[in-house]
């Protein structure tokens, strides 16, 4: 089965794991339903069955619940409930659950939440008023933080900055 590498891990993508599904099993059986939620969401249920014709054939099911905003949000609740499905049932290159979009989803997360951190010990660093508590203050950040160039060249001129005050 193809795959890509997300975070170090190789990772079978849906639209694979789909195609490995029906070649598989030509009697195979795949169905979704959508259902909206009181609050607006949508819950997507996959049913993922292996042989319609055999009744102790192998049979998944796998859910999505998110919000139907922006462009192609019903299609990827949908494929990530049929992914989720197809993995239940063993169509996962290394056990993992998690849709393509959901991987893509946490990788932007992560880096939303490190852009978050730059950004507020930027304005921790911009606050300080004197050498003592730029020290302080770059001491209290964590090692990832202090190896960032952009904070360091910041830290750098403040330093400048105070020594030549």
């Amino acid at each position: 089965m193809k795959t890509i590498t997300l975070q170090g891990k190789e990772y079978a993508q849906v639209s694979e794991r789909l195609k490995e599904f029906r070649k598989d099993s030509p009697r195979g059986k795949i169905e979704t339903t959508p259902t909206i939620q009181p609050d607006g969401q949508i819950l997507f249920k996959a049913f993922v069955l292996k042989d319609k014709s055999d009744e102790n054939s192998a049979e998944a099911t796998g859910h999505a619940l998110g919000q139907n905003k922006g462009a192609k949000a019903f299609e990827k609740l949908e494929t990530i409930a049929v992914g989720r499905a197809l993995a239940m049932i063993g169509y996962a290159s290394d056990g993992e659950i998690a849709s393509g979009e959901e991987m893509e989803e946490y990788l932007r997360f992560q880096e939303d939440k490190k852009k978050e951190k730059i950004d507020e010990a930027k304005f921790a660093l911009e606050g300080t008023k004197n050498i003592k508590e730029l020290k302080a203050n770059w001491a209290n950040l964590s090692g990832d933080l202090r190896k960032n160039k952009e904070l360091e060249e910041l830290k750098n001129n403040l330093k400048e900055k105070y020594e030549n005050s």
